[in-house]
């Protein structure tokens, strides 16, 4: 019976999966603390959509992360999380360039975990980073998309500051919505 019960956990965990692939958004790890307001972009982000740059606002420890997004029908929009203090710093994405690697340090501030140092690298070799590393390498996250995906949106919680932070990455290219009938 415990066997049984482990393939069918297996099978759902695989279906599962597939149906996120097939849906062109695939959630990433969740990096820091529970502290602040839950927040994901899932619901915002699409197959397909051309993200043009990214902005990270910091000081000692990650105030904000924001990414300046064109979905396929044009639309434009900001996907911004956390508050307004820190330095601005923005990487202009060039045409073809994708964002496909977060990174994340994460460390108490007044006994809340707060996202202390975040870095985010392209298919172009380029990086935008911000806040203060850890040599804790407990609290050091790190993930890779896809092939074929990029970092589309987040998740998290924050407040005035990033408490957490994770990728939310998406398909570069549109997915075929085509289907026959029969």
């Amino acid at each position: 019976m415990k066997l049984l019960l482990q393939v069918l956990t297996t099978v759902a965990l695989a279906a599962v999966g597939d149906a996120l692939l097939s849906d062109g958004v695939i959630p990433g790890k969740v990096y820091g603390g529970p502290h602040g307001n839950k927040y994901s972009d899932e619901e915002l982000v699409a197959p397909g959509q051309t993200v043009h740059s990214i902005t990270i606002r910091s000081s000692d420890r990650v105030d904000s992360v924001c990414l300046d997004v064109t979905d396929q029908l044009g639309q434009n929009s900001q996907l911004c999380h956390g508050g307004d203090g820190g330095d601005e710093k923005t990487l202009e994405l060039a045409e073809g360039e994708h964002i496909i690697g977060i990174q994340a340090h994460w460390g108490k501030y007044y006994r809340k975990t707060r996202v202390m140092y975040v870095k985010f690298t392209t298919d172009k070799g380029n990086a935008i980073f911000g806040g203060t590393q850890t040599d804790d390498t407990n609290k050091i996250g790190k993930e890779e998309a896809d092939d074929g995906f990029q970092l589309g949106g987040f998740q998290g919680f924050s407040g005035n500051e990033l408490d957490s932070v994770g990728a939310i990455w998406t398909a570069i290219d549109p997915l075929d919505q085509s289907f026959e009938v029969f």
